[in-house]
């Protein structure tokens, strides 16, 4: 009689990683804003279909609800700074009943450009100009000025510099003579843009310009 011999081989069991939960996110559309812009505030990652509460530098600032994936997102106007204030940052914290909390920051700029002092003989006068806002639509943007005479014909195109930091500024430049050149009597306009030759700007202008009168009252 055969014997037959069983062997049982204990398997052990196996485990299944679950797969990792993502961290959630938050973020905003762009870096910096202009005012009055709409800001675009984008979060993922939170308790599905749940409730968001949104906080500004620490105050409560408005709700969202989140999707059945948990993203949500919201828009809202950014601040009209206040005079004297060319660019302010912001930070945006986002919350839910799960303990999911995210911060994120962005910044809001006036569009400006001007020169100090701004008075004085158009002849000899020495300014620093200064600008804000000019990195809106690209970073790192060369900045130019260009003088366009009583008669509306370009007289000088000149380049102040590059613009800096998130929302593009010159904070001074070096000190320079307003008009680089005999200026006849009348009303000129000193545009600024990032454009290196002259384009009359308006409102659908694709660039960042600012246009400004200078009215010279003498020879």
């Amino acid at each position: 009689m055969r014997r037959f011999i069983v062997s049982v081989i204990a398997l052990a069991p196996t485990l299944v990683a679950a797969p990792p939960v993502a961290a959630a996110t938050l973020s905003t559309g762009t870096r910096c804003y202009r005012e009055t812009q709409d800001v675009v505030l984008r979060g993922a990652g939170y308790a599905p279909a749940g409730r968001i509460a949104i906080s500004r530098d620490g105050a409560p600032f408005g709700s969202a609800v989140a999707d059945a994936a948990g993203a949500f997102e919201v828009k809202f106007q950014a601040d009209e700074l206040r005079p004297g204030v060319r660019e302010k940052l912001f930070t945006l914290t986002a919350a839910d009943a799960a303990l999911n909390t995210v911060t994120t920051r962005y910044r809001t700029s006036k569009v400006f450009a001007g020169f100090t002092p701004d008075e004085g003989d158009p002849q000899t006068l020495k300014v620093r100009f200064s600008v804000s806002g000019f990195g809106l639509l690209r970073r790192r943007a060369s900045v130019y000025l260009h003088y366009v005479s009583p008669s509306g014909k370009v007289r000088r195109d000149v380049r102040l510099g590059t613009s800096e930091g998130a929302c593009g500024v010159i904070r001074r430049t070096r000190l320079r003579r307003l008009f680089p050149f005999p200026a006849e009597r009348g009303r000129w306009v000193l545009q600024f843009d990032t454009n290196k030759k002259y384009t009359r700007a308006t409102r659908t202008s694709p660039y960042t310009w600012v246009r400004k009168p200078v009215k010279i009252f003498t020879r």
